[in-house]
């Protein structure tokens, strides 16, 4: 199916991710405009305008060749640009970020340099979903092809709310006359399908012209030139800028994979008007621009989505109107390789080159150490690494001075080096360090075990500033490894430095102090033990986000060696409106014997709730992977589609009480008294809540425990589960909480996802926080049990278990969500662990349809020293008794 029978096919929807609520703050500010098309002067935007009839609402713009240059990866042999279609997988090169993918039927234009994957009309993977838009900007290869390395997502080149529909893509110069390679897309700005809702009203102003975009590539360049044209028919001029508000948006959908730069703040955070906006990752980057050095203004800045305008510009009377729009350039290496780009792309004079090499305080290369240029009044300048050999070369203002820093995380922020003005060479030392060798082994020492390592240094270690964009631990860690092999070396500063060894909340820790000098190797052999008994059972995190969701910066290698190194049996992705699976990152590594993954999605609606599909396979052929769409239904509708689906999933209500968006039962209007909502949002078509997201029963008593419990007592049967909701490793550790599911085996390879699912379908789950909480009533009873007879009292046992490491101290025994104890823990026997075993007795209410218990552990402390910060808690899933 071609991507325009998709857009016909589908509801044109999209949702997006937590930043949504970025976008409400940010564009409330726009509510004051009004207007339907605005009129008057508008600021910047070089343009022209072409033809000399007035244009009518039919009219459209010139096309070109559909197909274009039949061999558009033969530019660079023949010193040309090119633009060509895609006519086979063989030509397709996909780029590295793996999410929005380029198919047959697309376009590409190439030249020496670089080469822009330009999609074709129809439905689009991604937010904006209509086609015509930017895929990719690569590298060209020796062989002139695509060098798949590009880590361009997607932007929102908007006016107001409005985008190019685009109805057509056609090659406008295919450049075989040694000119510019031109690829047109053309349509009708329409509303961006996944703000065309709730939020609509913030943007007043509406245009609904023709309009097109222009991708323009000389021979040579570095960059393309993006040019917009606009149809007017009508006897006034419109401007796209009316009273000093802009409505020309550059909405930038790079961060989970790329760091933000600007030449004013480094990688710190903007805060004016700016030449450009760079996205780095590595060897090869691209720069957002505006034409003649008209500044990009910041905006906001949250959750993923970093929203800047432009100045705006007007379109004449009665006119077809293009204008210079966007530069969109690529380089490298680092940020230093793409600004020189900018440079060259801009016109500007290069900086000069100074090179060197980096080394460590011993004299051995120093490979990969990043080394970051300051002006000697401390404006950051630009950033490159070193080499395999150490060796490095970067670029400073000419005739001045500049400071350079050689840094890798774990050794200390030197004072630099000053390279006078009139040097072009600079060798750099690393500052003194030495080196924490840690070796993790079983019980029967011999088993490699993967493992958390945390180095926590006795005296503060001053970071590097914001503005080198060199990410650091919390908690005052220098490191945090997560050492799957079971070995980990790291650089530290000479002095005392803690050092912690953990594996969960199963595991025993190893915490230990050492002095290390300068040079000096501390070996660390640590021995864990499993003391906490869970056998048959298996612990899930069934929200997980990496780089695949548009606010995670976090690779999928690192969400996948963090889960399994903190003990975690189950690690599920949960991205925003895409589907990936976990299991064969952990196959790549030879884990599968630790941890089972498996795929799901996070179904992100921009209007009423975000929600669990567990599991939920990949479909590649699919719009997003196989995401399930949401625009244009309600809830009922969207709910029964998805229980609808060939995977039988468990629907989870994630976060359902925190108000807003992206909370269910909030959106909805949930009353705990009636056990309903919104007639028109209201539905009880799913099958667990997730009652406990990166949190304890006590932070949610008020809120999502008392919301579940009135389900409950309305005679609605859903699961809790436990979640952590990761983005961001270093705030939000994967699995806490989990969610402990009785699925009968302790080996990963032998589960399945149908055999997790049926388990937490069926309710045999206890939620853990650091204690595990097991229960046994009448017959043997336990979570998701229904008891047909009722007693008037009912005997369980109820175990805590936790490693020695963490304490528990009360039992709270809830009766049809009401406390009916709360009494001391009951330690049991010796042991290398903890355990504590209570009898109780629950009286029963015979007048009520059923009844329900629900048990409560905690301890008064937190997961010190493995989570900071985090209570210790465990709850179980309700056990029934009555009909």
């Amino acid at each position: 199916m071609t991507r325009l029978e998709r857009l016909r096919e589908s509801s044109r929807g999209v949702a997006v991710s937590a930043c949504g609520v970025a976008a409400v703050a940010l564009l409330m500010a726009r509510c004051s405009d009004s207007g339907d098309r605005g009129g008057g002067a508008a600021a910047g935007g070089a343009g022209g305008t072409e033809g000399g009839a007035c244009p009518t609402e039919e009219s459209r713009f010139a096309a070109g060749d559909a197909v274009g240059h039949v061999d558009p990866y033969g530019a660079r042999a023949a010193g040309q640009a090119r633009a060509g279609r895609l006519t086979s997988e063989a030509m397709i090169v996909q780029p590295a970020h793996g999410r929005q993918r380029i198919r047959v039927g697309d376009y590409v234009l190439a030249n020496d340099r670089i080469a822009l994957a330009v999609e074709d009309a129809g439905l689009s993977d991604g937010y904006a979903r209509f086609g015509g838009e930017v895929l990719s900007i690569d590298r060209v290869g020796e062989d002139g092809r695509p060098a798949g390395e590009s880590r361009y997502l997607e932007t929102l080149m908007a006016l107001s709310i409005e985008m190019v529909n685009v109805e057509r893509v056609s090659v406008i110069a295919d450049g075989s006359d040694g000119g510019a390679a031109i690829v047109r897309a053309e349509g009708r700005l329409e509303p961006i399908p996944f703000l065309n809702g709730a939020l609509a009203a913030l943007f007043p102003r509406r245009y609904g012209l023709r309009a097109a975009y222009d991708y323009v590539l000389e021979p040579g360049a570095e960059h393309v030139l993006v040019r917009v044209g606009i149809l007017n028919p009508g006897s006034e001029p419109v401007a796209f800028a009316v009273g000093g508000v802009s409505d020309e948006m550059h909405g930038f959908f790079h961060y989970s994979q790329n760091q933000l730069v600007t030449a004013h703040r480094g990688f710190a955070k903007a805060s004016k008007p700016v030449p450009f906006a760079g996205f780095v990752s590595g060897e090869w980057n691209f720069a957002w621009t505006k034409p003649g050095g008209v500044p990009l203004a910041p905006q906001i800045e949250i959750s993923g989505f970093q929203y800047f305008t432009g100045p705006g510009f007007e379109v004449p009377a009665c006119a077809e109107h293009w204008v210079d729009h966007v530069r969109l350039v690529a380089g490298g290496p680092e940020y230093d390789g793409l600004r020189e780009a900018v440079r060259r792309a801009e016109g500007e004079p290069a900086w000069r080159a100074i090179s060197g090499t980096v080394r460590t305080a011993a004299g051995a290369a120093a490979p990969g150490a990043w080394v970051h240029a300051e002006g000697v009044d401390g404006t950051y300048l630009t950033r490159t690494r070193a080499d395999a050999s150490g060796a490095y070369t970067l670029h400073v203002p000419p005739a001045e001075a500049a400071r350079l820093h050689a840094y890798l995380p774990g050794y200390p922020v030197g004072a630099g080096v000053e390279v006078p003005a009139a040097s072009d060479d600079a060798d750099l030392a690393l500052p003194a360090a030495g080196t924490v060798h840690v070796v993790a082994r079983a019980a029967d020492g011999v088993t490699p075990l993967p493992v958390r390592v945390q180095v926590i240094p006795a005296a503060a270690v001053e970071g590097p500033p914001d503005a080198w964009g060199m990410p650091t631990e919390a908690n005052d860690r220098l490191h945090v490894d997560y050492a799957v092999t079971g070995e980990a070396t790291l650089a530290v500063p000479p002095g005392e430095h803690r050092v912690v060894v953990s594996r969960g909340s199963e595991w025993e820790l190893h915490d230990e102090t050492v002095t290390v000098t300068a040079g000096a190797v501390a070996e660390i052999a640590a021995t864990l033990e499993r003391s906490v008994d869970t056998t048959g059972v298996m612990c899930a995190d069934f929200h997980v986000h990496s780089h695949f969701s548009a606010d995670s910066n976090d690779s999928v290698l690192q969400k996948v060696k963090s889960a399994i190194a903190d003990g975690l049996d189950i690690p599920v992705s949960s991205e925003h409106e895409w589907v990936i699976d976990f299991q064969p990152t952990i196959e790549s590594l030879g884990l599968e014997a630790w941890a089972y993954g498996m795929p799901s999605e996070e179904l992100t609606t921009f209007a009423w709730g975000h929600f669990g599909v567990v599991p939920l396979l990949p479909r590649p052929d699919a719009v997003n992977n196989g995401a399930v769409e949401w625009i244009g239904t309600e809830p009922p509708a969207m709910f029964a589609a998805v229980q609808s689906l060939p995977e039988d999933p468990v629907f989870v209500i994630n976060h359902p009480s925190g108000g807003g968006f992206g909370a269910y039962f909030s959106a909805a209007g949930l009353d705990r008294e009636t056990g309903t909502g919104d007639a028109s949002l209201w539905s009880t078509d799913f099958d667990a809540i997730e009652v406990f997201n990166d949190s304890d029963f006590e932070a949610n008593r008020d809120k999502s425990v008392r919301d579940w419990f009135a389900l409950l007592g309305h005679g609605h049967t859903f699961w809790a589960v436990g979640s952590s909701d990761s983005h961001h490793l270093r705030s939000s550790p994967v699995g806490y909480p989990r969610t402990c599911v009785d699925v009968g085996t302790d080996d990963p390879r032998e589960l399945t996802h149908t055999r997790v699912r049926d388990a937490l379908a069926a309710g045999r789950a206890t939620v853990s926080g650091g204690l595990y909480l097991t229960v046994e009533g009448p017959g043997g009873a336990g979570p998701g049990t229904f008891v047909t007879s009722r007693p008037g009292t009912a005997d369980f046992t109820v175990t805590v278990a936790a490693p020695s490491w963490l304490d528990a101290t009360t039992l709270e025994v809830i009766v049809d969500g009401e406390t009916q104890a709360t009494v001391p823990l009951q330690p049991l026997g010796a042991g290398t662990g903890k355990r504590w075993m209570n009898v109780v007795s629950v009286a029963l209410d015979p007048t009520r349809a059923r009844n329900w218990v629900v048990f409560h552990a905690r301890g008064d402390g937190d997961l010190s020293p493995v989570h900071p910060g985090r209570r210790v808690f465990a709850v179980s899933n309700p056990v029934f008794f009555g009909t």
